[in-house]
């Protein structure tokens, strides 16, 4: 069966499963109306990015990057709600760094090709209250985006070609099924390195609920990837997260299991686990946070435990050594310590990374941030990090000083 078909099929048992009964009450009276009193925003969002690995390259990168976004959203006509998002990435001066596009492979790694690429084109149907679904190119990110997300640092960022169902079943619980056509990857739409898109036939299905201030979620995600079939595979997992409180303190925890084994043409048998546990403390805006995740290996099959859809950036250190992991897995232990300084939010995380099967040290990470909301339409960001590395990859150092304007 085809893609299309499939996907016609798919959002025919939406409309099954959810009953076609519209929203009841229409904000537009015709579909001329809705689309012509749409909601239209602007954003803008200049980087400069320098990347350092003084054993790799004899030269640093230096990246001035500046994305265009222009944004779309229809009004409600029974029930039905048009996105449309532009987005186009150039670049301020001179290519000093490596695009993945521009065959710059003297310098360190920057990966913002530049070009123009529709970030969003999709269609929302709201069958009543408690049910919608949305077809068509979409954002999709599912928990902290550990396994799924947009990988909204870079300024191309990750969407999906896919069909989703919302629903809201008895008991609290939320559900939430995708079927993913293609994942457009953040590499923009030209050719020339890495692939700008993975062809796709994956399923995410995931429930999430509250008990007594406990917030649970539990997901399948099968991963079936055309042009890497090796990063194909079925994880399944569950999340728990809580925040109690004593007086002016409060104290989040979350602990995370997951387990990844091959799927569809994934050409090895493996099995790895995913362990995240987080405790922390926090109060008045300053919070303290310890934690541990392992990405586990199959030291039989020689392959660990892998997070291609991930917003990998968000974890493991911001230099982003650890992308792919390691054939002997990776844990993370991590420290953070975070509060205001003024109207300034500071963040200072240390990192120390070992192999999960082995003995290997694979080095040690300082990450800094600071994030000013200096206007309600612009935003400041200051961002650090120092890889040192002992037993995996080279020391990496950058830096990153952005600006982000919301018209």
């Amino acid at each position: 069966m085809s893609h299309t078909y499939r996907l016609a099929a798919i959002v025919l048992c939406c409309v099954s499963l959810a009953g076609v009964r519209s929203v009841a009450a229409a904000d537009a009276d015709t579909l001329v109306e809705a689309l012509t009193e749409g909601n239209v925003s602007l954003g803008v969002r200049y980087r400069y990015e320098q990347v350092r690995q003084p054993d790799l390259f004899d030269k640093n990168a230096h990246a001035n990057t500046l994305r265009s976004r222009l944004s779309y959203q229809s009004g409600n006509w029974q029930g039905l709600q048009l996105r449309v998002e532009m987005d186009h990435v150039g670049y301020l001066t001179e290519q000093r760094f490596n695009s993945t596009r521009n065959g710059r492979t003297d310098f360190p790694v920057v990966a913002d090709p530049k070009g123009a690429d529709l970030n969003q084109f999709a269609l929302d149907y709201r069958f009543n209250d408690t049910a919608g679904a949305t077809l068509g190119r979409q954002r999709i990110n599912l928990d902290n985006q550990r396994f799924i997300g947009g990988v909204g640092w870079r300024q191309n960022e990750q969407t999906f070609d896919a069909a989703s169902l919302d629903m809201a079943v008895p008991g609290g619980v939320k559900l939430r099924y995708v079927w993913i056509d293609q994942v457009r990857r953040i590499f923009g739409p030209e050719q020339g390195g890495p692939p700008a898109a993975f062809d796709s036939d994956s399923h995410l299905l995931h429930l999430s609920g509250a008990i007594g201030g406990v917030t649970l979620s539990g997901y399948a995600y099968a991963l079936d990837l055309d042009e890497a079939p090796a990063l194909s595979s079925l994880t399944t997992g569950l999340r728990v997260s809580g925040r109690p409180a004593w007086q002016s303190l409060s104290f989040p925890i979350t602990l995370e299991y997951a387990r990844q084994r091959d799927y569809a043409d994934n050409p090895v048998d493996f099995g790895a686990d995913y362990l995240l546990t987080e405790v922390g403390v926090a109060s008045n805006g300053y919070g303290l946070t310890l934690g541990r995740e392992s990405l586990g290996a199959d030291a039989d099959a020689g392959v660990a435990l892998q997070t291609p859809l991930a917003t990998m950036h968000a974890f493991q250190g911001f230099t982003d050594i650890f992308l792919t992991t390691p054939a002997d897995g990776v844990v993370d232990q991590y420290v953070r310590v975070s509060g205001p300084a003024g109207p300034v939010s500071l963040a200072l995380t240390s990192h120390w990374f070992d192999a999960d099967r082995g003995d290997d040290r694979y080095g040690r990470e300082i990450n800094v941030s600071a994030g000013w909301q200096a206007r309600p339409w612009l935003h400041l960001l200051l961002k650090a990090a120092d890889y040192q590395a002992r037993d995996l990859a080279a020391d990496t150092r950058k830096l990153w000083a952005q600006a982000t304007l919301t018209f």
